[in-house]
């Protein structure tokens, strides 16, 4: 069971509580996800088994989504699922908020919600904000590639779609898109449909994977680490290198003085972890017990 496993989370179950489910039926202490989805939202959750946990850090690609957001009204947790604060007879019309979509594209600064996992000093915001605390969230930097409203729903809901980041909040960009736009809004539907190269025809739904556990036929749905993390470049070594970079060795490697931040290091028979290349040298990063 070292491999890579995608969800489609159902709505109103926490990240964790799918965690918590998948390691009951699988029996799996080693168990991970990369990248929290909230409770209300559905859509691609990537869990990490046994080895595949070392390999999170190294999952970053982009993220894609499909959501919903209605203006004139904001919530403390900028969700459907949060109180409502304030209002506003501003509803903004399609153009205006096609206006300043292109003030989103490219490198951004973001202050994640205050409900969020973020880590405030040891604890989570949302346990810090549910405890009427006051606080400040340091800003992050993200990227978003693409930003755009599909259509009206209605008069105040808008349909959008994103592609961006990992670590990007989707109710920060709702928040401060209405800001920007002189209103309030919150995201009311929130669907995470493609991360990288998982789409839809890579998920399966919770309860599905759970009978396919009960039967032993699971094992079709896993991806291997080596396929996951396939947009990392790689690099072939022998045998003898290979047993000097599972003992945690590095070794000269590259005739020029090459500087490489990540490379997948596999020898004839398998994968053996992440490693770097620093003046021409592979030292490894990870390694993993396949």
């Amino acid at each position: 069971m070292d491999g890579w496993l995608f969800i489609d989370k159902p709505k109103n179950v926490s990240s964790f509580q799918v965690i918590r489910r998948l390691r009951k039926s699988l029996n799996l202490k080693k168990i991970g996800h990369a990248g929290t989805l909230d409770p209300f939202a559905t859509g691609i959750l990537a869990i990490a088994l046994g080895e595949a946990t070392k390999s999170i850090q190294f999952f970053k690609k982009n993220r894609f989504y499909i959501f919903k957001v209605i203006f004139g009204e904001e919530k403390d947790t900028d969700d459907i699922t949060g109180k409502t604060t304030s209002y506003s007879n501003l509803i903004p019309s399609k153009k205006e908020i096609d206006n300043m979509l292109s003030k989103f594209i490219g490198s951004q600064i973001q202050v994640p919600p205050k409900y969020s996992a973020v880590k405030i000093k040891g604890k989570r915001a949302y346990q810090l904000a549910r405890d009427n605390k006051k606080f400040q969230i340091r800003p992050k930097n993200i990227f978003i590639n693409k930003l755009k409203c599909l259509k009206a729903m209605s008069r105040k809901e808008y349909l959008f779609e994103l592609e961006c980041s990992s670590g990007t909040y989707v109710r920060s960009i709702a928040r401060d898109l209405a800001k920007m736009l002189g209103t309030y809004a919150y995201v009311s539907e929130l669907r995470r449909t493609k991360i990288g190269k998982i789409d839809q025809k890579d998920i399966i739904l919770l309860d599905n994977f759970e009978e396919l556990v009960h039967i032993g036929d699971h094992f079709k749905t896993m991806h291997s680490i080596r396929d996951v993390l396939d947009d990392i470049p790689a690099v072939l070594i022998n045998n003898e290198l290979g047993q000097r970079f599972i003992n945690g060795l590095s070794f000269d490697f590259f005739n020029s003085k090459s500087n490489l931040d990540c490379l997948l290091i596999e020898n004839e028979n398998r994968f053996l972890g992440v490693g770097k290349a620093v003046e021409g040298k592979i030292k490894p990063i990870r390694v993993f017990n396949l």
